[in-house]
């Protein structure tokens, strides 16, 4: 089916999002925290921008990260949820710094040590 589309930005724009939406498979990370994994241990972080591209750094990042058994990112919220592994504790700083290293600086981070909207000092 050819469909016709002025070129226009927002044509193809609405067209690419399209595509994008129904060729590009879900990542597994992209599964809903389970109720079982204490909150508290979790680190909940707000960013201002989240696309594909994003949701792919920044899993692919924290999958290398040991302390780390999930990564679960929100297109729709802007958000990334890092769950550590069993007796993992995670720096708020470190992690902070690795958001910064692929440049998705936090403009919230949520942490059993508190909540930040600038880098923590620990």
């Amino acid at each position: 089916m050819m469909l016709s589309l002025k070129r226009n930005g927002l044509g193809m724009v609405a067209l690419a999002t399209l595509a994008f939406t129904l060729i590009v498979p879900t990542p597994a990370s992209a599964e809903p925290v389970s109720a079982k994994e204490p909150a508290s241990s979790q680190i909940v972080m707000t960013v201002g921008e989240m696309c594909g591209g994003c949701v792919k750094r920044i899993t692919a990042r924290f999958d290398s990260v040991d302390a780390v058994t999930k990564v679960v990112c929100s297109i729709e919220t802007k958000s990334v949820t890092l769950v550590p592994k069993d007796g993992a504790k995670l720096s708020p700083k470190g992690i902070w710094k690795i958001m910064e290293s692929i440049g998705k600086t936090p403009k919230k981070m949520i942490t059993s040590d508190g909540t930040f909207t600038s880098k923590p000092k620990r």
